[in-house]
């Protein structure tokens, strides 16, 4: 039995993947933004009981320390980090903390959960499995604007975030293995969610036109559910799986230059907002 955090849990591949492995868990801890939804929606799961709910919003920093603290209070010990939730912001749009909503909400939040856990993910000798996307093909060397301070356009900015999903969990992988840490990232497909209903009329579009070839959020869920449940033996561990099989990233995604940037990069940031 294991100890689950899995943000964005109350919709679409969270949501379906928080079902599949619900059974598996001592204790499924869930960080939301509305309390009052995610309540609604797990009173009718068998086990709820072992599900505790935090107030999170991956997009300000204050709110992932404050929750991050509570999760510390529940338990000591996390075995699976499900970094799930993410969106398609419009360019330019800032969070309270002056940070871009996109590089905010799917990189810089999640990096600074998994800091504030790391006590709890070494002693569960956990798995961090981080969501990405096929979408990281399309960004360019990010190097210049790692924060996306200059970017102007949502989806090539969307991008370069699912990008930095992959050189996140490399770099996990390189820090971190030999204290028994495992990272993996993931595509789970084209699915149908309300993926993009912030962005604007032209972005809505193009996404639910093409929405009509994706696939359901459950069968999106499952290379998800497969890295959570598969013994870490018969994984590859800073591999990008794609159909629960590793498949080789874009060259930006293997760059070890990249990924130690990255994380140097956060680490000035979250240290800026303290100051």
């Amino acid at each position: 039995m294991i100890n689950l955090i899995v943000t964005g849990s109350t919709s679409g591949i969270g949501w379906e993947t928080l079902k599949a492995l619900l059974p598996e868990c001592k204790m499924a801890l869930l960080p939301v933004r509305n309390l009052e939804k995610a309540k609604k929606m797990i009173d009718g799961l068998p086990g709820k009981e072992k599900i505790r709910l935090i107030s999170m919003d991956l997009s300000e920093m204050s709110s992932v320390k404050a929750g991050a603290k509570e999760i510390l209070q529940f338990t000591d010990q996390v075995d699976v980090l499900i970094n799930n939730a993410g969106g398609m912001f419009p360019a330019k749009k800032l969070t309270s903390e002056g940070l871009d909503m996109t590089f905010a909400t799917n990189h810089l939040g999640h990096f600074l959960l998994t800091q504030e856990l790391l006590p709890a993910l070494e002693k569960g000798k956990a798995k961090i499995i981080n969501v990405s996307s096929e979408a990281h093909r399309i960004s360019g060397d990010p190097s210049g604007d790692f924060g996306l301070k200059k970017s102007a356009n949502t989806i090539t900015a969307y991008g370069k975030v699912k990008l930095y999903n992959i050189l996140f969990s490399n770099e996990l992988k390189t820090r971190f293995e030999s204290k028994g840490i495992s990272a993996f990232s993931l595509h789970p497909g084209a699915v149908r969610t309300a993926f993009g209903s912030e962005t604007s009329a032209l972005t809505k579009g193009l996404i639910r036109l093409t929405q009509l070839f994706f696939i359901s959020p459950k069968a999106g869920a499952e290379t998800t559910i497969f890295l959570a449940k598969t013994t870490k033996e018969n994984l590859r561990n800073g591999s990008y799986y794609v159909r629960r099989k590793p498949k080789s990233p874009s060259s930006f995604g293997l760059s070890r230059d990249l990924s130690y940037s990255l994380w140097e990069y956060s680490e000035e940031i979250l240290s800026a907002l303290k100051s």
